[in-house]
């Protein structure tokens, strides 16, 4: 850690280094290699947010969609309205969208060109979609020649995996450049699904559950941002309730002197 540190990595990076070691290395006592873990109680620089995050607003998205082409506009619709990881987004079949159920089935993800399973059990999960997303999903099917149940609902023309990083780059960082909004990732998108839903009142367990969390402090803390307004909301909200409680009528002849 303090070589990593002094090379100049990034708190993040230098974080995710011990947590892979110290799983190793928790093996290693657990099968009787090592007495205890010596990356425990190790001193970690201290994270920092170099990126703010942050999750689009309604306007901001109605604006975002208007401004993309079908595939990228139907990519980043489905992402906002499902909360699906990035390597899910990319990973759907056509067979995993069930227009007749209203229902969209996680059941693989893809990263650098490999598709695998899940790797938790929270992470196979069904998806209800919305009026909007189903609609979204069908101007998109009825442009694309290859629908069969394996294809890919989003694919290149050699029906292979498309490179989340190339839709990025070629489509939404311009359109984003020319709203004049900060450049949104994957990130952003699923972020903005958990603010929406938390902003909306859906409980924090329902939300986790949607976006295949297995712990819903990880949706609360990580993936939910305040949206402008619901603190001035929640605050006209408290402040209608003191108004009725101090000005509510009292009993004139109670309370008098004796």
């Amino acid at each position: 850690m303090a070589h990593l540190t002094n090379a100049g990595y990034a708190p993040k990076s230098i974080d995710h280094v011990h947590d892979v070691l110290s799983a190793v290395l928790r093996t290693a006592v657990k099968w009787g290699h090592l007495q205890e873990n010596p990356a425990r109680g190790v001193d970690l620089p201290t994270l920092r947010c170099v990126r703010p995050k942050w999750a689009l607003t309604t306007s901001q998205a109605t604006s975002l969609l208007a401004a993309l082409p079908l595939l990228p506009r139907t990519m980043v619709g489905l992402a906002i309205l499902s909360g699906l990881r990035r390597g899910e987004l990319f990973a759907l079949r056509w067979k995993d969208i069930d227009e007749h159920a209203r229902l969209l089935t996680v059941r693989e993800a893809v990263y650098d060109g490999t598709f695998s399973t899940p790797k938790t059990e929270a992470g196979s999960r069904q998806i209800p979609l919305s009026d909007t997303a189903l609609e979204l999903v069908g101007q998109w099917k009825s442009n694309v020649e290859n629908t069969g149940a394996d294809d890919l609902a989003f694919s290149t023309r050699l029906g292979t995996s498309i490179s989340p990083n190339n839709i990025l780059r070629r489509f939404i960082f311009p359109a984003c450049k020319q709203l004049g909004l900060p450049h949104a990732t994957w990130l952003t998108f699923r972020r903005t699904y958990s603010s929406w839903s938390h902003d909306k009142g859906v409980p924090g367990k329902v939300v986790a559950q949607l976006m295949g969390h297995a712990n819903v402090d990880t949706t609360l803390n990580v993936y939910t941002q305040v949206l402008d307004g619901s603190m001035r909301d929640a605050v006209e909200k408290v402040g209608g309730e003191l108004f009725t409680i101090v000005h509510k009528p009292t009993n004139k002849n109670s309370g008098s002197a004796a």
